[in-house]
């Protein structure tokens, strides 16, 4: 099977799922935008980021092709609803591309960007191959007043429902994804639910795991935690969206209650910390009992998770929350609200507790509940490791190979019938 992947680079952990479909005898190919280094509209490579990976790529600028005096009238049209990007040009542009490389499906990485383009062509009879397009939150979501998600304006309500309607199928990372798809009018028979990977590969949350109490150690010492604290983490890019200033509402509350509690604020080091999240600690108990790390990378971001004996993830609105997946591989247990929606998987675990996004006092509560017993967070932790076999390169892999099957059995059944016929 032959598959054209459009804008992997969209999401940073794309590139991993492209490896894998190339190792089981997929062809692979890509549309990708690319500025820098340019010197012509367009420009075909044997591979895609690495040489040697066997994707053969389209490279295109956005803003070159005689092509764009034909576009203007839709691109200008639609300009501002579509985040200052050309409509009708990227549209030109996919059918260029399906025209290049004959694919057997069409794949979107997220459900805007290149998702509302290919959709209309498929809205305006251009685009006879089997279309599939994931979406991962910030696609879908109106959450523009805390700066996530796009505002839903009339005209972009028509834009992305109209592209929902006619892609073959859709990939919803989680249930609260595939909700929003079913409010935006999407075939329910259409929508499979198909999580993201990990971020590094599993042997590598296993040693961190097993050498748990030695990255506990190693952690706290180098923060000045005490040992045998309580100590709650959270690992962010600490957005507003992200509800960090909520935990920072309800931790004398918890400080209260466990006056050994600790909290690693883990994560860069964002402006709306200064602004929004800083001043509201300084007002009540002070920054003394926090700890922050700026950004993390590779292990030690799990060793982190390790270090806390709970992850607490407070978010307003978000797509799937791939941090607490993260926590719960290395044993970790999590206090989320119910805006992410991985807060499904730790219900359905039982692995940690569930809250009402933007409920303070709830937050408090839940966090102080869940601190309370060791044993129970033990078991927490040993239980919110079975969530990770949905999260493995390898079942991610099987399941979306299966959609893309799937998807174009489907759109052959009626070619056989019409030969039949």
């Amino acid at each position: 099977m032959r598959i054209l992947f459009l804008h992997p680079l969209g999401w940073g952990g794309e590139y991993p799922m492209l490896v894998e479909f190339r190792r089981n005898g997929y062809e692979v190919c890509v549309l990708e935008e690319r500025r820098e280094g340019m010197s012509a509209k367009r420009m075909s490579a044997d591979h895609f980021l690495e040489p040697g990976d066997g994707m053969r790529t389209l490279w295109y600028h956005p803003g070159r092709g005689t092509e764009r005096v034909f576009t203007f009238p839709v691109d200008r049209f639609f300009r501002n609803t579509f985040d200052g990007r050309n409509l009708g040009h990227r549209m030109w542009v996919i059918r260029e591309a399906v025209r290049t490389f004959a694919p057997d499906v069409v794949y979107c990485t997220d459900g805007f960007s290149y998702a509302v383009p290919a959709g209309l062509l498929k809205r305006f009879g251009l685009l006879p191959t089997p279309l599939i397009a994931s979406y991962i939150g910030g696609d879908i979501l109106d959450c523009s007043h805390m700066g996530y998600g796009r505002r839903r304006t009339p005209q972009l309500n028509w834009l992305m429902r109209t592209s929902i309607r006619h892609i073959d199928k859709l990939r919803a990372l989680c249930d609260s994804l595939a909700r929003a798809l079913l409010k935006d009018g999407a075939d329910p028979a259409r929508i499979s639910l198909i999580p993201i990977q990990i971020g590094a590969a599993r042997e590598v949350y296993e040693e961190v795991y097993a050498q748990r109490a030695l990255a506990s150690t190693e952690v706290r010492d180098r923060l000045g935690i005490p040992r045998n604290a309580r100590v709650l983490v959270t690992l962010s890019d600490n957005y507003v969206s992200k509800g960090i200033q909520d935990l920072a509402r309800a931790w004398p509350g918890v400080l209260a209650a466990y006056p050994d509690a600790w909290w690693i604020l883990a994560g860069p080091e964002n402006p709306w910390m200064a602004e929004g999240i800083f001043p509201l600690l300084d007002a009540s108990v002070g920054r003394g009992r926090v700890r922050l790390t700026g950004r993390l990378r590779g292990r030690e971001t799990y060793a982190h998770l390790a270090a806390a004996d709970l992850n607490v993830n407070p978010t307003l609105c978000e797509g799937l929350n791939m941090v607490t997946v993260d926590a719960a591989a290395v044993g970790t247990p999590t206090v989320c609200s119910d805006a992410a929606g991985i807060a499904d998987w730790v219900l359905r675990h039982d692995c940690g507790l569930v809250y009402a996004a933007g409920d303070v006092p709830a937050l408090e509560r839940a966090v102080i509940d869940a601190l309370a017993q060791r044993e129970r967070l033990a078991a927490w932790g040993a239980r919110c490791r079975g969530m990770i076999a949905d999260f493995t390169a390898e079942s991610v892999f099987l399941r979306l190979a299966d959609l893309f099957a799937r998807t174009l059995h489907s759109a052959r059944l009626p070619e056989s019938r019409g030969g039949n016929g």
